[in-house]
């Protein structure tokens, strides 16, 4: 086992991205836990946090349980520190490979200027008015051809 970063300072951009995205899941995650299991009973009897002078609850256990664990699924899967499994260090170090390749991919795309973007804003707006107006007007003659024969 060794903590270190798998090709460490190689697709840091990536990596913070996606840590944060599944760190802000997590969050909402151990949240709705607490949420579900609010009602169930103090941890211990009388068991607070001490200095937050917060009731210990199977809720407030569980959804910290979960989050750590979240944290720690998250740190290997985003650094590739080798937890001494083959199997998932294996897999933490193609998530990481995936990351890497996924950050030069985007270097190396063409971003359009800002006329280039408004231009083609533009001519989108421009095209689904239109195509908003053909069915429209397509809508409005079938509509009136048939209450003409008596169909509506």
């Amino acid at each position: 086992m060794t903590f270190e970063i798998y090709r460490k300072g190689v697709g840091v951009t990536a990596r913070c991205t996606v840590a944060g995205l599944f760190g802000v899941a997590s969050i909402f995650a151990a949240y709705s836990l607490y949420g579900v299991l609010i009602d169930y009973p103090e941890f211990f009897a009388g068991a607070k946090i001490p200095l937050l002078d917060i009731r210990l609850t199977w809720g407030l256990v569980s959804s910290f349980v979960l989050f750590m664990f979240c944290g720690v699924i998250i740190c290997a899967f985003t650094t590739g520190f080798e937890i001494g499994l083959k199997r998932i260090d294996s897999k933490t170090k193609g998530a990481v490979e995936f990351f890497i390749e996924t950050q030069a991919e985007l270097q190396k795309v063409s971003w359009p200027t800002r006329d280039e973007l408004i231009g083609s804003t533009v001519v989108v707006i421009v095209c689904l008015v239109i195509l908003a107006l053909y069915i429209f007007g397509v809508d409005w003659v079938v509509s009136s051809v048939m209450k003409t024969i008596g169909l509506l």
